[in-house]
């Protein structure tokens, strides 16, 4: 194993990059990355859920590490980060966990069986074959260990951003769980959150429709950039105040599920 700028290669160097402009944008004050994290805390605080104890966990498909260190903020946790973006995981600043280069399909020996929390964030909707991919991420975590699960929502949402961010598939309760079938994980909570942004999606969807002459980096930032910094604090507040209305909104642009391995 080598180490290059902290980052510790694992796995042979593959050609892999994903959308450059994407990770430009992945800043911790942009409201969707504030609004998932409210929400993930939200729900682990409904599940009596240990954030003050010092679990050792694994974030895959981390990109830059924006989830890393919010929940290095938020609680004890040491949270090891893995990507195969090799450029992602260099603009990644330095936590109480190591960065990995990493293949979780390798099920490294030093890794299996090592983790309390393994975290999935917007990262399966990525995937074509979720089977083998789910098999592997499993073998990392513990026996009794937790899985939690971020995925976008709702297929009537998918527009050719999703195609141009390289998503196979927006999901549902029902079919995320489906996913997860044959596999010893028991769903201990589910939810949607962000449904005040579902209006918002849906005019993005229109939007691009109507506007099929966009380079994809065009896209990727109008699709996901706010207009000003004051937009985004409008975002900030419709989080506020749904995270205080309502636990379970009956739909949201996005599914949060955590799971628990039984053996």
């Amino acid at each position: 194993m080598m180490t290059e700028n902290q980052i510790e290669i694992i796995s042979p160097r593959q050609p892999h990059a994903f959308l450059e402009s994407w990770y430009e944008l992945s800043d911790e004050s942009h409201f969707w990355f504030k609004w998932r994290c409210a929400a993930l805390l939200r729900q682990l605080h409904d599940l009596n859920f240990p954030l003050g104890e010092k679990l050792k966990v694994l974030d895959v498909g981390c990109g830059t590490g924006v989830l890393r260190s919010q929940l290095e903020e938020a609680t004890a946790w040491t949270v090891d980060a893995t990507d195969l973006d090799y450029d992602a995981l260099r603009q990644m600043r330095p936590g109480r966990g190591r960065i990995l280069y990493y293949d979780i399909l390798e099920e490294s020996q030093e890794l299996k069986e090592s983790y309390d929390v393994v975290l999935l964030f917007d990262v399966l909707e990525h995937i074509e074959q979720t089977q083998p991919f789910v098999k592997s991420l499993l073998s990392h975590l513990k026996v009794g260990g937790f899985l939690l699960v971020n995925v976008p929502a709702l297929q009537f949402l998918h527009s050719r951003y999703d195609e141009i961010a390289g998503h196979v598939r927006r999901y549902n309760l029902e079919t995320l769980q489906d996913g997860l079938r044959g596999f010893d994980i028991a769903v201990k909570d589910i939810r949607y959150w962000g449904l005040a942004n579902v209006p918002l999606l849906l005019l993005r969807k229109l939007w691009l429709s109507l506007s099929t002459d966009k380079k994809t980096e065009d896209v990727i930032q109008q699709g996901f950039e706010p207009p000003s910094p004051w937009v985004n604090k409008l975002l900030l507040t419709l989080m506020k105040l749904e995270l205080e209305l309502t636990r379970r909104p009956l739909l949201g642009s996005s599914v949060l599920m955590v799971g628990q391995k039984q053996r």
